[in-house]
């Protein structure tokens, strides 16, 4: 998989960092140059852009999202190339997405997800008016930005109602894919609300309705079950969202909202017929305030009451001095204790120096003047080796107090893990299973396999248990099924078969078969161990059988002997004599063999004639 951080596609675009991996595609942050912006560039896998097929499906995704505007999508701005590169260019929101939300904060307040529902189930109503499924909506795929916009992106597996929508594959997130898509296939806009459901049953536990080991236990679950209420796992959740909940996951679609206009509807409903919700925590809140909502409202705030009369006035004025005296002192002392207390005192503010790539000493000694309460937490760490100080909790450059607890974050090395058993899969089953492990898919290669069907994965990087790194990459190999089977085939006709399966016939070589008819293939010799399409095989072709029959000649001329002996590759000797020129007349009178003999290719037969 290409790494193209540093480049600078189409001479435009400056890749600075990833954002996000995934099966198909890797999402990257850039600088727009000639805008001077910053932008998301979304780059396919080059094993998938080398499809066209694929490539195609991509580049739908910005033609599609040309099509609609609306507050709650994720704007387009470009698509390209540079050099087998395929990329989009989308708008850069600065923020997190609803799986960290979820993942940070489990179940969300029932604010909150009127909230987020309301902005995915407008974006949806956009595109669903514009005919286009998502088909890929999950956590992952809701943008909750740093300014309190609440965003739906990922459009690339999108697909316009008016295509074939019954892809005989399964495409998607299989922990949102409705029963519908992994039975047939077939995609709806029904399908978008049953992702959206089980989105709402993860706002309201925390967690997904189906948990399983694979990819495929899940995509079982979907189809052979139904969802439960959220209230078995969260008893406090609200009610009405529940049931909201319940009605967009029906495993029959026709029991749904048929689209997002309808949910929409029902989720306004909620919000117009249910109480007042208790105002959130402001230190707890997760999403701000979406800023495309009416904000044109006006606070009234009521009038300041006249100070009420002071019963002790007289005898405060007769200690004015006394008060101003004690006021001096308790501002001077509390200045002075202030000012050490903030400044050289326990309470003073220091920033915590930045101690990544340090030895655990190093860092230790480096933290002293901040602090000497430090303690020490192992974590995994891809960048960092073993040993070294990954950052510390508080992070660096946040100002705490002197002498606050900092943990220092120390790498044991990357997280390494089995790969989960992929042979027999399809490349989509494998890529999802892949993902699902905290893998990437790398280079896929296809050749010839007799022991696996056509399209299925017979070998992979870590298929002998060797362990992996989390976020490595996994080379696939495809089978491509068998070798065409020609044996027994005319020559041309053999060489025409496999051409045409990508094969190139170097040579032909040619031996005696006592099975195989002369000019027929004997069989296929691969000029390497492992066949794809363009390497190079050899034919063995069949001379005939070795052996003969020895025929009647008795009787015959001697001319016409020879000619039917060395026909069939025997040797003729002559015992005779008459001169040559009466070979033509002069009958055999003798066989050194008995007719019916079986004789080997190229042995020597002797006829006589006096």
């Amino acid at each position: 998989m290409s790494d193209l951080l540093g480049r600078t596609l189409s001479s435009r675009y400056l890749v600075q960092e990833i954002i996000a991996r995934g099966g198909m595609s890797t999402v990257y942050k850039a600088k727009d140059q000639r805008l001077d912006r910053q932008v998301a560039v979304k780059v396919i896998h080059p094993h998938l852009a080398a499809d066209p097929l694929f490539r195609d499906k991509f580049f739908r995704e910005a033609r599609m999202l040309a099509k609609v505007n609306h507050a709650n999508l994720v704007n387009i701005y470009d698509q390209g190339d540079d050099s087998g590169n395929a990329y989009i260019v989308l708008e850069f929101v600065e923020g997190i997405t609803l799986r960290d939300a979820l993942r940070d904060n489990g179940a969300l307040t029932t604010g909150q997800i009127l909230q987020v529902s309301k902005a995915i189930l407008s974006a949806l109503t956009q595109a669903h008016a514009n005919g286009i499924v998502h088909r890929d909506l999950k956590p992952e795929n809701v943008l909750l930005s740093d300014d309190g916009r609440i965003k739906v992106t990922d459009f690339g597996l999108a697909r316009e109602l008016s295509a074939d929508t019954d892809t005989g594959s399964l495409v998607g997130t299989v922990a949102y894919l409705a029963p519908e898509v992994i039975k047939r296939g077939k995609t709806q806009t029904q399908s978008d609300i049953y992702s959206y459901g089980i989105m709402l049953y993860e706002m309201l536990t925390g967690k997904q309705p189906y948990l399983g080991t694979d990819a495929i236990q899940i995509a079982m679950l979907h189809t052979t079950s139904r969802v439960s209420s959220a209230l078995d796992k969260n008893p406090s959740a609200s009610i009405e969202l529940n049931e909201l909940m319940l009605y967009c996951t029906e495993p029959n679609p026709d029991n749904r909202p048929q689209n997002a206009i309808d949910a929409l509807t029902a989720l306004e409903n909620i919000t117009k017929n249910s109480v007042s919700y208790p105002e959130q925590n402001l230190d707890e809140t997760l999403i701000l305030n979406d800023s495309f909502e009416d904000i044109s409202f006006t606070e009234v705030i009521a009038d300041i009451g006249k100070p009420e009369d002071n019963p002790f006035e007289p005898y405060s004025k007769r200690n004015v001095f006394s008060k101003w005296l004690i006021a001096s002192l308790l501002v001077f002392l509390l200045g002075s204790l202030g000012g050490w207390w903030f400044g050289s005192g326990p309470g003073a503010l220091v920033a915590i120096p930045n101690v990544s790539d340090k030895t655990t000493s190093e860092a230790t000694n480096l933290l002293q003047p901040v602090t000497t309460q430090i303690s020490i937490r192992k974590v995994f760490s891809s960048t960092f080796a073993q040993g070294q100080v990954v950052g510390t909790e508080p992070p660096a450059g946040l100002p705490v107090s002197k002498g606050s607890g900092i943990t220092l974050l120390v790498s044991k090395g990357k997280e390494m893990i089995s790969v989960p058993s992929l042979f027999g899969l399809d490349l989509v089953t494998a890529t999802a299973k892949l993902v699902g492990a905290h893998l990437t898919v790398g280079s896929v290669s296809e050749w010839f396999n007799s022991d696996y069907s056509l399209g299925s994965v017979y070998g992979y990087s870590g298929d002998d248990k060797t362990k992996l790194a989390v976020g490595s990459s996994v080379d696939l190999k495809v089978s491509l099924g068998a070798i065409p089977v020609v044996t027994g085939l005319r020559e041309g006709v053999a060489r025409a078969a496999l051409e045409v399966a990508g094969l190139t016939v170097r040579k032909s070589v040619y031996h005696f078969s006592n099975t195989v008819s002369k000019g027929e293939v004997i069989e296929v010799v691969p000029d390497e161990a492992q066949v794809g399409k363009g390497s190079t095989i050899k034919l063995v072709v069949s001379r005939g059988p070795n052996t003969v029959v020895m025929p009647k000649v008795k009787g015959e001329t001697i001319l016409a002997a020879q000619a039917l002996l060395e026909s069939l590759g025997l040797k003729v000797v002559i015992d005779t004599k008459w001169l040559s020129k009466d070979y033509g007349i002069k009958k055999v009178t003798g066989v050194s063999e008995n007719v019916g003999a079986t004789l080997k290719v190229g042995s020597s037969v002797t006829i006589r004639s006096r």
